[in-house]
Parts: C-alpha cells; structure tokens; sequence
C-alpha cells in the first residue's frame, strides 16, 4: 500500500502562535520572577524607612485586583538611595492574600515610624526589594498559562506538522476496508494511545481553569465563608482526573500497542467476524478476558453551537477471549462472534454513519487491560475464520458454563412447567442513579418556579419542561424499582403478571398455539464511557394480538437467543427468528 502525510499548514501555524504566546509568558514572567528570587537570597540587608504606602485596588469583572506600593529610602557605603519596588513580582493581582498582607504591614510601618529590611544588589545598590521571598503560588498560576498555551500550541503544531497517513495507491472500488489506512494492512490499532492523549488534554484544561481556586481559596473564605468548600469542590476533581490520566498512562506502558489482526479479513455480516490481538502479557491460561462486539449508529443530532454527536448500539454481543500463549510476556488473545445478515456493514465517517467496535476488558493486578476497536465488517461473500474458539460460548479455566436455566430466575421447574419470578430492586443501582437524576431535574424545576414570582412568565415554562422531564425520569424509575414479573409455562399456556408494590398491574394468558414466535429484543441501552455499551435485552413472545415480555435484562445478544431457543423448546417450537437489532 503506497501512502504519504497530508500535513495541514493551517493548524501548524494556528498551533505555532499559540505555541509562541506560551513561550512569551514563560520568558516574560516566569523565568525572570525565579532568576530574581535565586539572585536575591545573596543580597545583604540594611535598614530602610518608608515615605509611603498604599493598598492599591482595581474592581472589574466581579474581582478585585491589590496592589502593595511603597517608596522607600536607604544607604549603602553613606550614599543615599530611593526604590518603590516591593517584592519579586511587580505588578498587582489577587491570588491569595500576599498583596493585602503586605500593604497592611506597610502601611503600619508607615504610621508607627518603624523601619523595613531592605535588601540590594551589592553590584548596584540602587537595585533592591522589601521581600524576596519567592511566591510559589504565583509561580504556579503563571505556569498554567505558559502550559496550557504552550501545551495546546505545541499539540496542534505537533499535529499541523505530523499530518494524517492517506492511501496514494489505486482506489479500490467498492472495498473500503483496503482503502482506509487504519484497515488496509490488517494491523488494527486500538484507540487506547489517543484516548491517553484525551484524557491528559482534559484534565490539563480543567486543572487549568480550577487551580487558581486553590491558590486562591483563602480569599474566597474571608469573603464567602463556608461556600469557599463548593469553590474547592472543582480542583478535587481535576485530582481525580489526574489519577484517571495517569492509571491510563500506566495501563498504556503495560500493555503496549495491541494490534489486531482479523481473521477473515473483513468481518463478515451474516457471517464470522474473529481475529487475534497481540498483547504484553504474562501467559495464565485461568486469566479471564471479556470481549465485546457492536454494531452502533453514530450520528450528529441538533443545530448551530447545540449540535453534537451520539451513539446508538444498533447489535451486540459479548464472551470471552482464548489466550494464545505466543512467547515470554507476548501472548495473543483470541475472539470469533458469528454476527446475523441483516445489520449495516461499516461506513466511512460522517455525520451519520455506521460502525463496528470491539472492546476487551481483563480485571488484573495494578492496571487493568482494556482497549477498544474499531474494526472492518462488511457484506462480503462467506469466509471461514480459522479461528475455532466462540467467544459467547468458551468459558476460560474457573468459569461456570452458562445454559439457558442459570440465566433465568427459576423458582420451579418441573417437566413442562416452568415459573420464573423477577423481584423488586432488580438493579438497584441503575435505578437509584436515574432516581437521583430525575430529582436534579425536578429540583431545578421547582427553583424555577419559585424564582418565577419575580423574573417573569419565562420562567414558569422553563420551570414546567425541567419538572416534567425530572418528574417523569422519577416515576419511571420507582416503577422499575418497585414492580415485579412472574411468568409461568404450565404445558399448554404461559400466564405472566406484571405487579407494582404488590398491585396487578397486567395480567396475560398466551396460549402456546397462538404464540407466533419469541424473539430477543433490545430494551436498554447504558454507557459505561465514551466507547464502551452495554445492552440489556428482553426475550418476548409475539402474538396477533402484541408482544409479551418473558425474560429480563440478559446482557448479551447470545444469553437472550440462548433463552429464546430454551423458551421455544418448551412450548414446542422450533424456530427462531433473530430480530435482537429491531429496535
């Protein structure tokens, strides 16, 4: 495959400039603020006495600004010398209380006569300073700028001149997935290494805008009191968010590239989508591997500023990967999902597109592995993996084998009769989190409205839509929280009642003739970050009259037709039809 860098100029030079400003905070304030402090802990000291004080201030943009000033008088050697310079950093500002204290103490000096320690250059006496002590915090603040300018310009200058890998070889029509360069050579790299570099964008950006609180947490408690602790709130979280950045720096120096390599080469819809990872990992062959494969729509939804980008896991399927061992601490892991004939193949990117994302996970000792995929399936004719683990079926060393009953809450089974019971607090903390999330809404909503008394009529609709939405979330959630399902198969019929808080909500009889197939449907859908999902389907029975539900909340498309087969067993069926992607 023949390939070149299409550098893009404009970011390098939208990155140089930024890059440049950060290079002029560093020479203008930081290097000169700590070349002074280092030059004056060697001065000598002589007594000096006031001429003036003041405590300076300037009020804009609900903040003030003080600034320290004294003009002060000495001698060196019987000569007489005047200097107004305060401290190591001349200008004025409000991080911390240093420029308060100071003029403070200044100006009692001046009013009580008493004379101030002058320090001086002993090369040139004329050059001196009241405090040398350095201001760290000062320091700090001044080093966000110089990073997150410098930073953010040298990434971007970096990037510009970097450019992006494109194919210059002849297009192949028809066969994206030897036309994308992260495709072609069948060598898949994870988004692990840019997830990294996300991350440690994110958490410098928000450290940057929430460290000055820190630095200036003692003034925000002299005039706000205890509310200064909601102020210290947002530097905790970016502590968090460090931990996070380093964790994946650290699972990333573990672990290592990860390629991927298919097999067949595409995945196939409707047919085998397997392939092998390469990993830095000692063997253990009881070592469990989770691996998860998804269809998913992403696509852009609103206009203007408010548009952003979604996902919709469309199909999905999970198991386990077979460890290969390959050689000391390089060991291949395994995966093959067999995937149904009707979901979309994989499309070029857009504002609405398809693709196909595999993820692995592995709990271990210090960093945990997990990477995740964006892989090639397309609708091309039949190969055979020469793979033959099944990843929703292989259970690795210590692992329960899973059949259609361990997934079921069976509370009797007897011949043809089966009956399951789902009680109350199923997933209790899913619920309790949207519970408390609908409550933020609703909160807001009520705030609405009682501040509506005074700002207007705006506010009363703002006020309904947040307490409808916050409201309806709550109602939902208490009844996902407080029902509970019974389903039983007595041989001819399956009878379900659906009840909340012990009351009959709906009660269903289906006679096994009338049953026209039990398929296995998507109900939810939850986020665990920004490339990982988690579906949870339900196995229904579909009649002419509607659906009925017989199971819950299995998490894998292979455990719900797994159940579904075992259903249709039961009431003397056979077939069964693979709708999990209807949604």
């Amino acid at each position: 495959m023949q390939t070149k860098r299409d550098r893009s100029w404009g970011i390098a030079i939208f990155g140089l400039i930024f890059f440049s400003v950060g290079m002029g905070f560093l020479f203008a304030f930081v290097l000169p603020a700590l070349y002074d402090g280092y030059r004056m802990q060697s001065w000598p000291g002589t007594q000096g006495y006031l001429i003036s004080t003041s405590l300076d201030s300037h009020y804009s943009d609900n903040s003030t600004t003080y600034t320290a000033k004294a003009r002060y008088q000495y001698r060196v050697a019987g000569r007489s010398y005047e200097n107004d310079r305060v401290a190591i950093h001349t200008s004025g500002d409000n991080i911390g209380d240093f420029q308060e204290t100071t003029g403070h103490m200044l100006e009692s000096h001046f009013s009580n006569k008493q004379p101030v320690m002058v320090y001086y250059n002993p090369a040139d006496p004329a050059d001196s300073v009241l405090i040398r002590e350095q201001r760290w915090e000062m320091i700090g603040f001044e080093l966000i700028f110089f990073a997150a300018f410098g930073g953010f310009g040298a990434t971007a200058l970096y990037l510009g001149l970097r450019g992006k890998k494109i194919n210059t070889g002849p297009k192949i029509q028809g066969k994206l997935w030897l036309e994308k360069t992260e495709w072609a050579d069948n060598i898949i790299r994870s988004n692990a290494k840019s997830s990294t570099y996300a991350m440690w964008g994110f958490t410098f950006f928000w450290n940057l805008v929430s460290m000055p609180l820190a630095f200036n947490i003692d003034t925000i408690y002299q005039k706000e009191g205890i509310l200064a602790a909601i102020a210290l709130v947002f530097p905790l979280i970016g502590l968090v968010l460090l931990a996070f950045a380093i964790k994946s720096t650290l699972a990333w120096w573990r672990f290592g590239i990860t390629p991927l390599s298919m097999d067949p080469f595409p995945g196939i819809i409707g047919g085998d989508v397997g392939g092998e990872i390469l990993v830095n990992l000692a063997y253990d062959p009881a070592m469990r591997c989770e691996v998860t494969l998804s269809c998913i729509h992403s696509y852009i939804s609103g206009s203007g500023k408010n548009r952003s980008r979604h996902e919709s896991v469309k199909w999905q399927d999970s198991g386990y990967a077979k460890i290969i061992r390959c050689r000391s601490n390089r060991n291949r892991l395994q995966f093959k999902f067999t995937v149904p004939e009707d979901l979309p193949q994989s499309e070029n990117h857009s504002d609405s597109y398809y693709l196909w994302r595999l993820n692995i996970k592995s709990e271990l000792p210090g960093s945990d592995l997990s990477r995740s995929f964006e892989i090639p399936v397309f609708k091309v004719p039949e190969r055979k993996s020469t793979i033959t683990v099944d990843s929703p079926s292989f259970r690795p060393t210590g692992t329960a084998q899973i059949s259609a009953t361990s997934l079921l809450p069976i509370v009797k089974s007897s011949g043809s009769t089966l009956e399951l019971y789902y009680p109350m607090l199923r997933q209790p903390l899913t619920h309790l989190m949207g519970l408390v999330f609908g409550g933020f809404f609703a909160g807001i909503g009520m705030f609405l409205w009682a501040e509506a008394a005074r700002e207007g009529t705006m506010l009363y609709f703002m006020s309904s839509i947040f307490s409808l939405i916050g409201g309806g979330i709550m109602l939902a959630m208490v009844y996902a929280l407080f029902n509970t399902l019974r389903v039983r198969f007595d041989g001819r019929n399956i009878h379900t009642i659906r009840r909340f808080l012990g009351l009959s909500v709906k009660q269903t009889t289906l006679a096994y003739n009338t049953i026209t197939d039990i398929i296995e449907h998507k109900s939810s859908t939850s986020t665990r970050n920004g490339s990982t999902h988690q579906i949870q389907y339900d196995v229904i029975a579909q009649t002419e009259q509607g659906k009925t539900v017989l199971a819950e909340h299995l998490d894998s498309h292979s455990k719900a037709k797994l159940v579904a087969e075992h259903f249709q067993q039961l009431i003397g069926k056979t077939k069964v039809t693979n709708q999990s992607h209807r949604v």
